[in-house]
């Protein structure tokens, strides 16, 4: 197969990169210098570029961390597309050809933007709110799967992860219940963390804290949380703010599907972000919404709020520190619940609860 120049970075490439030349053999992908391989079934394909096309091959090593290769310039881009095995295919057409129409769609959008004034104001406007929010509906979901897929790597980094067991088979269920229609393929994972914390990533990905589990009374409860975490990633809220601190240049390269640009600044956002007010509200009323229509008794919402609202939050950091003016959401949560009664909605009952309190790892001394 034919060797193509790329640079490998992450890993054994180091951040800034290491010039290497790599080509395909059946289904194995090899670097040379230093020489290995990675299976084809491990790679993530990413795409993207703002001065100019580039393509990405990712995955992780044996010890969970990113790497990636990518192909320097055109001639190797074509060697890849055209010499990657069968298996690795249709990722590869699919987000190439998708990374084209979507870069046609912003610099047909762009375009409109001529003229002094205009481009002054446009310079303003990009930089806030709107900008992100705009750019965030261009966003195509495969984009956003893949951060979703970059951060959940940098939080597997930081270890205590799972993604099996009674938490999180209790999790993944009552959550199940709140999404059977959405887009998103949704992952829900726990993380054995004392602090009461539940995150969610773009592309569908929630993590529970163990101390948040710990502190949960009842099914009901871990209800409420889940069902607003949800809304964070069905209104993209959580991959606006995860885009909403870079730079004009790589909130365009995000939108065209480059999501290099943000790769190594998911370590620092990962469960860390936080939202405005009216993201806030938004996640409440219509993480509401989804308990009724799942027939799922609210009130466990509004429980869990004020369990924290009356607690100490300087020895209750996470969740509650990034979700702030608890207590006025609590009442909007109480006004909202009898406003919009729900008769056929029942308190919900986990067959996993009691086993899943049971095996939460007891807490740091």
């Amino acid at each position: 197969m034919t060797p193509f120049p790329a640079l490998l970075s992450g890993a054994a490439g180091g951040p800034s990169g290491t010039p290497v030349s790599a080509h395909f053999f059946g289904a194995q992908l090899l670097i040379d210098a230093p020489r290995f391989s990675v299976d084809v079934a491990q790679l993530v394909i990413s795409v993207g570029g703002v001065d100019g096309p580039e393509l990405f091959l990712n995955w992780l090593d044996g010890q969970g961390r990113q790497a990636s290769l990518k192909p320097l310039g055109m001639d190797a881009i074509a060697i890849v597309l055209r010499e990657a095995p069968p298996a690795l295919q249709p990722q590869l057409q699919r987000l190439w050809n998708e990374r084209r129409r979507n870069r046609r769609q912003v610099s047909t959008w762009l375009s409109g933007l001529t003229g002094a004034a205009v481009a002054a104001a446009a310079l303003l406007w990009w930089q806030g709110g709107n900008a992100v929010g705009a750019l965030a509906h261009l966003i195509p979901l495969s984009t956003e799967q893949q951060l979703g897929e970059l951060a959940l790597s940098q939080v597997r980094a930081q270890g205590g992860l799972s993604d099996s067991g009674a938490a999180q088979q209790t999790v993944q269920d009552i959550g199940q219940k709140l999404t059977a229609r959405s887009r998103y393929a949704y992952r829900w994972l726990v993380k054995n963390d004392d602090s009461v914390n539940a995150f969610a990533m773009p592309g569908g990905i929630i993590v529970v804290h163990t101390g948040l589990l710990r502190q949960a009374a009842d099914p009901g409860e871990l209800a409420g949380v889940l069902a607003h975490e949800v809304q964070h990633v069905e209104q993209r809220h959580s991959l606006r703010q995860m885009i909403s601190s870079l730079g004009w240049g790589a909130l365009v390269g995000v939108t065209i599907g480059d999501i290099s640009a943000v790769a190594a600044m998911l370590a620092h956002q990962a469960g860390t972000l936080y939202f405005s007010r009216d993201m806030e509200e938004e996640a409440d009323r219509l993480g509401l919404l989804a308990l009724q229509r799942a027939r799922i008794r609210p009130d466990g919402m509004l429980t869990f709020f004020q369990k924290l609202g009356d607690e100490d939050k300087t020895s209750m950091p996470g969740w509650i520190s990034s979700h702030p003016q608890t207590a006025a959401r609590a009442q909007q949560i109480r006004a909202r619940i009898a406003a919009t009664p729900c008769p056929a909605c029942v308190p919900l009952v986990s067959k996993h609860w009691q086993a899943m309190k049971a095996a939460l790892p007891p807490t740091a001394k």
